[in-house]
């Protein structure tokens, strides 16, 4: 309940780029919800640390590849 509660109004939190990826990534493995990862992608993009940036999009790539091989096994 609480993440349903939280989906509409998490926009309105003041977040770095790196706080609102974590959390985007949280909300999509917490729900399953891929719909999500647009978003992940767009946060991961506007990190400024590059290793930082880089393991964001290696997760985002690890997400991506779970739900296509959730979506095989179906």
């Amino acid at each position: 309940k609480a993440l349903n509660d939280l989906s509409p109004i998490v926009k309105n939190l003041e977040q770095t780029p790196e706080e609102k990826f974590h959390t985007t990534m949280m909300m999509i493995q917490a729900s399953d919800d891929k719909s999500l990862l647009p978003d992940a992608y767009e946060s991961a993009q506007k990190i400024t640390d590059e290793k930082e940036r880089a393991q964001a999009l290696l997760d985002v790539v690890n997400e991506i590849n779970y739900f296509t091989r959730k979506k095989d096994k179906n």
